[in-house]
């Protein structure tokens, strides 16, 4: 789109603007736009590792071998950091227009980094993150990192487009979190103890599984104006904000519950059943539920909206720790 000529100072601020970084300057600055979301599910891959006592077995058994503990498990959150970011920045790729004619200061749409760019940024987050994979030496760790690229780009790719999709684009993107714990669950350390340790992997996906569910959600809130102008089908667009509003409180409850069924499932098969785990994740289910029924008041504003989804991620945060610290506690 031709620049419309400002005289002046102005003007050439303008111009400069919408000039692209260099090549380098581009990569950091595209890992800078979605580094926030990328330590997040990284944070995911971290709480597999460290939610089964595997890891922790080897670090505390006489003299481990540390090296060797790096080279199987860092790579493992290092690939899922890669991996999303670059499924976000090609998610911004393919939106570029309509984050443009949203005003979003994106460094895409901005026009600070150009296309080519971003598409360089995303073959070499991807490919990174594969060769950290097959480094670890694990089959089964490639495999998943592999399903982990497959729904990020299904997710963007035009033909496929996971995200126009009812339903399907919140799930793949549970779906995505999930393969992240699980990626750590594949260590060397840890996939036995997996195995004999069900209740536990359970338990963790399917309360990482609802919290992003939940956010997901509400980040459509806020973009409804946006998505239903290019015929997507979110669940805010399909079932309206009051309902989202209503399914998102019971998702939250239902972690709330999860939490002591899986806890209680321990006990009752002569598990171990960590209660300091029980408790914190109820603390910040009851939290999230709190901060959903305060929602209720400003459902027709979008800003407002994007302001209590960002109030919810230092406690979808939160819930990794809470997971791992019950294996401590054992």
């Amino acid at each position: 789109m031709a620049l419309v000529a400002v005289p002046g100072e102005k003007g050439r601020q303008i111009n400069e603007a919408r000039k692209p970084v260099s090549f380098a300057k581009a990569q950091l600055v595209l890992f800078q736009s979605r580094k926030k979301f990328a330590f997040l599910y990284g944070l995911a891959t971290v709480t597999g590792l460290f939610c089964l006592p595997g890891v922790f077995g080897a670090l505390s058994s006489p003299n481990p071998d540390l090296l060797s503990i790096l080279r199987m498990t860092l790579p493992l959150p290092l690939a899922t950091l890669l991996v999303t970011v670059g499924t976000y920045i090609l998610n911004d790729l393919v939106d570029a227009d309509l984050d443009r004619a949203n005003g979003k200061k994106r460094p895409i749409p901005s026009g600070l980094v150009s296309k080519r760019q971003a598409w360089i940024f995303v073959m070499l987050t991807f490919g990174t993150a594969v060769i950290l994979t097959m480094i670890t030496f694990r089959p089964i760790s490639i495999i998943v990192v592999s399903l982990m690229l497959v729904i990020g780009i299904s997710y963007s790719a035009p033909k496929i487009a996971l995200m126009k999709r009812f339903i399907v684009k919140t799930s793949s993107i549970a779906t995505f979190y999930i393969l992240c714990s699980l990626l750590g669950m594949t260590s060397a350390y840890n996939l036995d103890s997996a195995i004999n340790n069900p209740i536990v992997v359970a338990s963790v996906f399917l309360t990482l599984a609802l919290m992003v569910f939940i956010s997901s959600t509400l980040n459509d809130m806020g973009d409804i104006d946006g998505d239903k102008a290019i015929g997507r089908r979110t669940i805010p667009i399909v079932i309206g904000k009051d309902n989202t509003l209503k399914l998102t409180t019971i998702l939250a409850a239902s972690i709330l519950a999860i939490t002591w069924i899986f806890y209680g499932a321990a006990i009752t098969t002569g598990r171990e059943g960590s209660l300091i785990t029980a408790i914190t994740t109820s603390i910040i289910a009851v939290v999230v539920m709190v901060t959903l029924h305060g929602m209720r008041h400003g459902l027709k504003d979008a800003e407002f909206m994007r302001r209590q989804h960002a109030k919810l991620f230092p406690f979808q945060m939160a819930v990794h720790p809470c997971l791992v610290i019950g294996t401590l506690m054992l």
